[in-house]
């Protein structure tokens, strides 16, 4: 237990009639998940799935993202694939007992999913932001599984590496993610008004991102995420290259700060095979120009299609 955690619960304890007040919103405000909770090694995961076909497409969301945060790309991917969206550690509707969130628990957890609908491969993977390490660290390890990476602007290692560049910028923002996990118990980021997550998607999602986006549970995640996410990055550097022939599309969004734009232009050499898509958006492209990143999975599904002649309506 951290710190943070032994100073969060304390502070639960000697504000109990707050801690009592926002237990109760939670109850209160408590959606039912639109997936299913698939019980894991370590978890109860909450996963939506959907359609069917050749290969399975998986949705790795950004940091503090969950599931629904692919309302504009799941259904739509859905009509050609099998695909599947879940929420890290314990965001969203899911509940994780392990101690740590690196890109490989992700990994790992994936796997476990997997396992447990027993579904196998080919897979193609699509990681937003922070969810892009590990799609990627998915790949170098099982290379033999994956027929295609989609990056939505996607973060490169180099972002959360511990040097002077970055430092003022993780300092800063790992106080924030600390404080609000600290005082999550007693309910003061409610009363601030700073949930995690979205703080908007479409209106049908209004009571979802009101539930999830306050419960301890995901003021917890993102503080664990971002604590290791240094190690994330090390997993990154350390891992395998990528098959040189794997099909890998890069969707950059222009209204980056500069570090980030130059991060991008590392990732366009991953493969051989790298197609790079610039788009005049902010950071969250799957929501701004979710045609694209459809147009995107989809140009793979069909290239695997093709490739192994799949008798099948053309896309």
């Amino acid at each position: 237990m951290t710190l943070a955690t032994i100073l969060r619960n304390a502070l639960g304890a000697v504000g109990f009639p707050l801690t009592i007040w926002n237990l109760a919103a939670d109850r209160k405000n408590k959606v039912k998940p639109p997936g299913q909770i698939i019980k894991t090694k370590f978890s109860e995961v909450h996963a939506i799935v959907s359609g069917e076909g050749p290969v399975t497409v998986i949705l790795e969301a950004g940091l503090s993202s969950i599931s629904i945060d692919w309302c504009y790309i799941q259904p739509e991917i859905s009509k050609y694939a099998r695909v599947i969206s879940y929420d890290r550690g314990s965001y969203g509707w899911s509940r994780t007992n392990r101690k740590t969130m690196t890109s490989l628990d992700s990994v790992e957890e994936i796997k476990d999913i997997l396992r447990e609908l027993k579904i196998d491969p080919p897979f193609i993977l699509v990681g937003h932001s922070f969810g892009g390490l590990a799609m990627r660290l998915f790949a170098s390890m099982y290379q033999d599984e994956v027929a295609g990476l989609v990056l939505v602007d996607a973060a490169h290692e180099n972002h959360y590496v511990l040097n002077q560049e970055n430092e003022k910028r993780i300092k800063q923002f790992s106080r924030l993610v600390t404080f609000a996990h600290i005082t999550s118990l007693i309910g003061i980021p409610r009363l601030l008004k700073q949930k995690i997550g979205r703080k908007f998607l479409s209106n049908e999602f209004d009571a979802a991102l009101k539930y999830t986006g306050y419960t301890v549970g995901a003021y917890q995640s993102v503080y664990r995420e971002f604590r290791d996410s240094s190690i994330s990055a090390q997993q990154l550097l350390n891992s395998q290259p990528l098959k040189s022939d794997l099909p890998v599309i890069v969707i950059s969004a222009k209204k980056q700060p500069e570090n980030w734009r130059v991060n991008q232009q590392l990732l366009i050499n991953l493969t051989a095979d790298t197609e790079h898509i610039e788009l005049d958006t902010g950071h969250s492209v799957h929501l701004e120009a979710p045609d694209i990143v459809n147009g995107s999975i989809l140009k793979i599904i069909r290239t695997k299609r093709i490739n192994h002649k799949q008798n099948m309506m053309t896309i």
